[in-house]
């Protein structure tokens, strides 16, 4: 057994661990408490709760000589978490260790309230205009308005109301996504806490090696404003209309797509999306998908990568194909585990910035 490791356990199979997975598997009911063991070379270190960016959201847990934690009495803000947080292992000498636990509340899905409207540049589309928690319907109980949310793209994350239903909680190991391209590495932190059911759908292909051998279909390096718009890629036979064979719901991510963001390429419809998906190049250009296209993940290395296939030759510059001559192409897909987080710091890499805000580092002679 790894020194390393934390175990998660449900009330009755107490030899569970997070990798492997017994009887109730990485879900743990509201019903039911979460409960870590661990081994013993980490007794007197500590587990601590944090968000995304690293800000520490309770008291450390200290762990016991070979004692069951039970973390939802220990941390009772688990109980009213709205998004996915991070549990992260801290050994005794202070140094953090292994994969974070990500705690994901499994809650009732936000859905997408739509109009249709009509534009010179697209014609007739459904816009997305708000959102409406799906615990709300047929309830007489509740406020009016309860669980509704009057604009599309969000600046931060929306605290959930009275509408909210909490069936329990998703606990897994935190992971990477990284493909070796022909241009070179892509390393990309995906964000459970703005869109886990995405980032859920985007692990998974990548972990079956979906992407290995797919190529970037589509790159717009001139978008509406004559800025570098989006690269896109995902599609398992490369024309630009093939998926996994399913439909994802979309989510309310509050991630802009800045620079490096991935963000799912969808059709009209807000739950057409399945496997296609695209990276973010300017600011300029992209900030007109917040709250229209569920960004999910940041590239952390790979910003050459990312420079070099933006500028590879195209065979036409149509906005709707914009495909390469020789389009870059995936080699390898794969999951890996993510670094530990840092409590106040986050992760150790952060994520990638255009070539034009990079500065380069001081030299002397």
């Amino acid at each position: 057994m790894s020194s390393l490791s934390l175990a998660l356990l449900c009330t009755t199979v107490l030899s569970a661990r997070v990798s492997l997975t017994d009887n109730h598997g990485p879900f743990i009911p509201a019903s039911k408490p979460i409960k870590l063991k661990h081994t013993e070379d980490v007794n007197g270190g500590t587990i601590v709760l944090m968000t995304h960016d690293g800000r520490v959201l309770a008291d450390p847990v200290t762990l016991g000589d070979g004692t069951v934690t039970n973390l939802t009495d220990e941390i009772p803000l688990l109980a009213t978490i709205d998004e996915a947080v991070y549990l992260q292992l801290i050994r005794p000498n202070g140094q953090a260790v292994n994969a974070p636990l990500v705690i994901e509340p499994a809650l009732s899905r936000r859905v997408p309230i739509t109009e249709q409207v009509n534009s010179p540049e697209r014609g007739t589309w459904t816009k997305i205009v708000g959102w409406q928690d799906e615990g709300a319907l047929d309830r007489d109980d509740l406020a009016e308005g309860a669980g509704r949310i009057d604009t599309a793209a969000l600046a931060t994350a929306v605290p959930r109301d009275d509408a909210v239903i909490r069936s329990g909680w998703w606990v897994y190991p935190e992971r990477d996504v990284r493909f070796q391209t022909d241009h070179g590495e892509l390393w990309i932190d995906l964000r459970e806490d703005v869109a886990p059911g995405t980032c859920r759908n985007f692990r998974a292909l990548a972990g079956m090696s979906f992407y290995t051998d797919t190529i970037f279909h589509r790159i717009i390096n001139e978008g509406r404003n004559g800025r570098p718009f989006v690269i896109q890629g995902g599609d398992p036979n490369g024309t630009g209309e093939s998926g996994p064979g399913w439909w994802l719901p979309l989510e309310p991510s509050h991630l802009p797509h800045d620079y490096g963001v991935v963000s799912m390429a969808r059709a009209d419809d807000p739950d057409s999306a399945g496997s296609q998906w695209f990276i973010a190049l300017d600011r300029r250009e992209t900030a007109r998908l917040d709250g229209q296209y569920c960004a999910f993940a940041e590239v952390i290395k790979g910003t050459s990568t990312i420079e070099s296939m933006r500028t590879v030759e195209l065979a036409d510059t149509d906005y709707l194909s914009s495909r390469p001559v020789h389009p870059p192409r995936i080699e390898l897909g794969r999951i890996a585990p993510a670094p530990p987080r840092i409590p106040g710091t986050g992760r150790v890499h952060a994520p990638v910035r255009p070539p034009s805000e990079v500065i380069p580092p001081t030299t002397t002679e």
